[in-house]
């Protein structure tokens, strides 16, 4: 049989590569197609977790269930409560007010300052400490706690050998004696000169047991970074309880206590047990301008707990209202 033409075969070749090579792109397109299907498939079928629709929320979130001794699982919660008005003046004072070169105070002057020299005397006449000279003045609800302390110190100890240099002062606003809550310290050498005070042998004892007294040491050593204050180490400041506790347990100064204190309004107070087993409801409540209603818990009859309101010097106040006895 007779061979087919040259160009015939030839067209026909090309016409058969051609016809494979498109089936070999149908064959590739299909194949890639279906594999973005399947990736596609698997990232809407994947389980979204709880944790990818919130947000990983642990303990440490709530700054109050790190403070030792909060012993009370619900504070306000289900407890009925007021409102009492204060004014935008009443920020400036109170036993929690910071008073710092980040914020001077500009309260009004300290109307209850005594003098210091009847204090400075047991109920028996027993003298407890020295003080400078009679002009040295501080509100007395310091004064009180401050003589209750040393009178326990010097049963164990006898007469401190400590001067009250300084109390209620008016001169730099940017210092803690101005608040009247705050005395200064110092102690007297055997030469009759006078050195920082020092928490070193007897003395460490007013270190560790100030706070039973509502009393803290205003600026501790360790927390020069926060106060900004490393040379006052004798500053003594009256904040009351459960304060004093709180910041003592916690190993606070004042300035970190009422930051924190911001992160609990009346909804979320700090519920707190002191070592007399005495409850307490902590929280703040910020500023609303020119008068701030602030919410004051109740019993079921409308009494008032038994409170107390200090300004922070700066942008709120803070509550601290006594519980009933359980």
């Amino acid at each position: 049989m007779a061979k087919k033409p040259l160009y015939k075969r030839l067209k026909y070749g090309n016409i058969l590569a051609v016809l494979v090579i498109v089936v070999f792109v149908i064959v590739m397109v299909s194949v890639i197609k279906d594999t973005k299907n399947d990736d596609n498939s698997s990232q809407v079928s994947a389980p979204v977790t709880e944790s990818s629709q919130s947000g990983d929320v642990s303990a440490s979130d709530d700054d109050s269930s790190t403070l030792e001794g909060q012993n009370i699982d619900t504070v306000l919660g289900k407890i009925d409560y007021t409102y009492d008005k204060y004014t935008k003046a009443s920020m400036y004072d109170g036993v929690l007010a910071v008073v710092g070169a980040q914020a001077a105070f500009s309260g009004a002057s300290a109307s209850d300052c005594v003098s210091c020299y009847d204090f400075m005397f047991d109920s028996e006449g027993n003298k407890l400490f020295s003080i400078r000279d009679n002009s040295v003045t501080a509100r007395s609800v310091t004064l009180n706690a401050v003589r209750s302390m040393m009178t326990d110190f010097c049963k164990q100890y006898g007469e401190a050998g400590l001067v009250l240099m300084n109390g209620y002062e008016t001169g730099d606003s940017t210092s803690d004696l101005c608040t009247g809550y705050t005395v200064n310290f110092r102690m007297l050498a055997a030469d009759g000169t006078y050195t920082d005070f020092s928490p070193m042998g007897s003395y460490q004892w007013l270190a560790e047991n100030a706070y039973k007294y509502g009393l803290i040491f205003r600026y501790p050593q360790e927390k020069a970074g926060v106060t900004g204050v490393s040379d006052k180490t004798g500053y003594i400041r009256y904040v009351g309880q459960p304060h004093a506790q709180i910041m003592k347990n916690n190993n606070m100064c004042l300035e970190e206590y009422v930051e924190m204190l911001k992160n609990h309004l009346y909804e979320n107070a700090v519920g707190y047990t002191t070592e007399s087993g005495s409850d307490y409801a902590v929280y703040y409540c910020p500023s609303e301008g020119e008068s701030t209603n602030i919410k004051v818990p109740t019993s079921s009859d409308g009494t008032k707990y038994n409170y107390e309101i200090s300004g922070n010097n700066t942008d709120g106040f803070i509550v601290t209202a006594k519980l009933p006895d359980r």
